[in-house]
């Protein structure tokens, strides 16, 4: 599944245009839709019979929209690693009996095909994605009102699920409130409601960042998954120029005293200060970091075809100098009197010339994040520059 068959009958270019990141929507499972099938009841449970996923990182219980103290329902399991604390099947279905939803987190992680639908949402919106499996029980609400800090798609499984998403919206959170009085804010703040829906299997329901929303099984059994998309958000822009500014003496010096001509000088040197930070936010380096960052969040995972195993294609380090220089127009390859633009891939390059040999299936994997014909568009480059050579290693 992808973003097209996860939204069908809606078309991308219309979700993308009216619906991303702007305003909530439901989308009905259209007749012979397979999104119900995504996962089910004996799936879950096999699920959960993996153990070692399940630490407290991972599963939670929620009673009377409360989470239950991991401790009422974890054991120490002693392991190779070490011990432990690992959730007890036994104790979860005890409290799972009392009425408690439960919340299985990063399913992706066990469930491959869940991963295919995350990494397809990754790719298409340069995001970190995660999976979340929600089991709730009728007139039972795990979650008082609430808004999430990244994109939701809730994928309706088993059962009916009704849920309120009101009007009022947080802008651009990034920190959940905090304190004893945040859900009396958030009560006061979410506004009336702006829809009110019942979820059927195969049902998907898209919630943007900051909508408030909360929902209740309206049958004897819920499930469903949650995919959280979660893009990079601004705040990257303050690392990554900390990362480039560091380099420049200009953010080494002292900063001037203020208490001298009545901070006259300190205002001169801030305001330089800005002016290149302002340049160095709009440089051709600070398009590639970001690109860079955003293709590392949304990484695809790797499946394996085993028996089969590739056939290695090596090349070894010649002794022409070539090195990688990272400048404000970008990152170039210096080599044979030349500058050659690597974009974001100057990390590859970096890394095939600093060793004595590489295999294209290793850079390929170490720097996964990249498309593989950027990568094979680059060793190109470096053989061409007669940087490397190929190579059959003796067996």
């Amino acid at each position: 599944m992808d973003l097209s068959e996860l939204i069908a009958p809606l078309a991308p270019e219309q979700f993308l245009g009216e619906y991303w990141g702007r305003k909530p929507v439901h989308i009905p499972a259209p007749a012979g839709a397979n999104r119900q099938a995504v996962i089910g009841w004996a799936r879950l449970n096999a699920l959960l019979g993996v153990r070692t996923h399940w630490g407290a990182e991972h599963i939670k219980l929620l009673l009377n929209s409360a989470p239950v103290s991991p401790d009422f329902y974890m054991d120490p399991v002693p392991g190779r690693g070490g011990v432990r604390q690992l959730a007890n099947p036994a104790k979860v279905e005890m409290f799972l009996a009392m009425g408690a939803s439960l919340v299985a987190d990063a399913v992706e992680e066990v469930a491959p095909e869940i991963r295919r639908l995350t990494d397809a949402l990754a790719r298409q919106f340069a995001a970190r994605a995660e999976a979340n499996l929600y089991c709730s029980f009728q007139g039972i609400q795990a979650f008082a009102s609430h808004c999430d800090l990244h994109e939701v798609f809730a994928i309706h499984c088993v059962g009916e699920k009704r849920w309120r998403i009101y009007a009022n919206r947080a802008e651009n959170p990034i920190a959940p409130l905090k304190g004893d009085d945040a859900q009396a804010r958030i009560d006061a703040a979410k506004g009336p409601v702006l829809m009110d829906v019942t979820l059927r299997p195969g049902d998907v329901l898209y919630i943007p960042r900051g909508y408030f929303h909360d929902a209740l099984a309206s049958s004897a059994e819920s499930l469903h998954l949650t995919i959280g998309i979660t893009p990079h958000s601004s705040t990257l822009l303050f690392e990554l120029l900390e990362e480039m500014a560091i380099r420049e003496p200009l953010f080494r010096t002292y900063l001037a005293d203020a208490r001298e001509g009545g901070g006259a000088a300190l205002a001169g040197q801030l305001a330089a200060l800005g002016e290149r930070l302002a340049e160095l936010a709009r440089s051709r380096a600070m398009l590639e970091a970001v690109a860079v960052r955003q293709r590392r969040l949304a990484a695809p995972g790797r499946t394996l075809a085993l028996p089969e195993r590739p056939l290695l294609d090596f090349y070894a380090r010649t002794d022409r100098a070539g090195t990688v220089a990272w400048l404000e127009t970008g990152a170039v390859l210096r080599a044979g009197g030349g500058e050659h633009a690597l974009g974001p891939v100057a990390d590859a390059a970096e890394y095939v010339l600093d060793r004595p040999a590489v295999s294209a299936q290793e850079v390929r994997a170490r720097f996964a994040h990249h498309p593989a014909d950027e990568v094979d568009a680059l060793l190109a480059l470096l053989l061409r520059l007669g940087l490397v050579q190929p190579y059959r290693p003796a067996l």
